[in-house]
């Protein structure tokens, strides 16, 4: 573990200007006792964190699969991950990075580290829902981490759209990709990865393209990962760099080869129909197409069945029964018997929680009550 600073790098470059140690610590306090933004503060309190002599940096989780909490991860653990993303993604020094996230969280924090690991020069924006409004035309993205609802409204935004397409390599995380952001990222030029990762394994650890020809539905682990499954299919991942190993997820997968993996669902989501067991993040890829709305599949309980799946979909208006009935009949021409929705529900807004995710067992919880 790093005990003085001689062992991490103390230096930043920012939009062009280096900032040697001495310096950075100067901005960092600047950043966290003046400034009036919180991303500003979250920011300026890291980097105090990672200058100092203390081999660790506290992190909060986003609290996506559970109560938030404060984890304790190993600054050389962060630069060993900073490394392997290098590799992956072949980072080159002096390249021009973004950082669009908050830097509260591991995934705005990494971008940092890899700056400081690969030299890049780090242009630093407001992590609002339209980031790139703040980039100019002429600005070359070399390499830039985006949430979904960032690529969604860059995309919605007709001067906004060749930006997110001038990006030479853009990761999305911090949350799922909708099937119909999906569909439309594909049709990007630039090298697009969706990312899998958690704060516990410092972000991301594996990542699939999604744009262009390259386009895959498998994962493919960074350099020096392996994994396998459990008794529930979930998949169990070897770091190398984390004090606490294996990593044990909720997340089932298929297990493609010793280096690719796909995605299926998360464990706590599937839906026990009959003895059969259906995955909502399958049978929402299914019909992606079918549906402009935001909306998940979920499951309510059923005296014959146990379980039977559901749709919600978020409409603001009230759904009509021939909209009802006009999804039902395209649902037939794509699902099997087993994972046609019981029933079909409207809800004005669904709830959601950290980096614009949606809360399905809130959501399903209001509609009980309103049903």
């Amino acid at each position: 573990m790093p005990e003085t600073m001689n062992d991490i790098p103390a230096e930043l470059t920012l939009s062009g200007r280096h900032l040697n140690r001495t310096q950075l610590l100067e901005y960092a306090h600047t950043l966290s006792r003046q400034e009036a933004e919180e991303w500003k503060h979250s920011l300026g309190r890291f980097l105090i964190q990672w200058i100092d002599s203390h081999p660790y940096i506290n992190v909060t989780t986003s609290g996506s699969t559970g109560l938030p909490k404060t984890m304790a991860i190993s600054k050389k653990a962060m630069i060993a991950s900073a490394r392997l993303t290098g590799e992956f993604f072949n980072l080159k020094t002096g390249a021009q990075a973004l950082l669009c996230l908050r830097a509260g969280y591991i995934a705005g924090l990494m971008m940092v580290v890899r700056a400081m690991v690969y030299q890049m020069n780090l242009i630093i924006v407001p992590p609002n829902q339209s980031p790139l409004e703040f980039i100019s035309s002429e600005t070359n993205i070399d390499f830039a981490a985006m949430l979904p609802v960032q690529v969604m409204n860059s995309l919605n935004r007709e001067v906004l759209k060749p930006k997110l397409e001038a990006i030479d390599t853009l990761i999305i995380g911090g949350a799922p990709i909708a099937p119909s952001l999906e569909s439309r990222i594909k049709t990007l030029k630039n090298r697009v990865f969706a990312t899998y990762g958690m704060t516990e394994t410092i972000t991301h650890i594996a990542a699939r393209r999604i744009s262009g020809k390259a386009f895959s539905r498998n994962f493919s682990l960074l350099p020096g990962i392996t994994i396998s499954t459990d008794g529930r299919g979930c998949l169990v991942a070897n770091v190398p760099y984390l004090d606490k190993n294996p990593v044990v997820t909720n997340d089932v997968v298929h297990i493609v080869s010793p280096s690719k993996f796909r995605w299926l669902g998360r464990y706590d989501n599937v839906i026990n129909s009959g003895g059969v067991k259906l995955f909502p993040e399958v049978i929402e890829q299914k019909i992606a197409s079918l549906i402009s709305n935001r909306f998940f599949i979920a499951s309510v309980s059923d005296v014959k069945l146990g379980e039977v799946p559901v749709l919600v979909i978020e409409k603001p208006e009230p759904c009509t029964q021939t909209y009802i009935d006009e999804i039902r009949v395209k649902l037939v021409g794509i699902l099997k018997k087993t994972e046609l929705p019981d029933h079909i529900y409207c809800v004005p807004a669904f709830e959601e929680g950290e980096n614009e995710k949606i809360n399905r067992e809130r959501t399903m919880k209001k509609l009980a009550e309103e049903y």
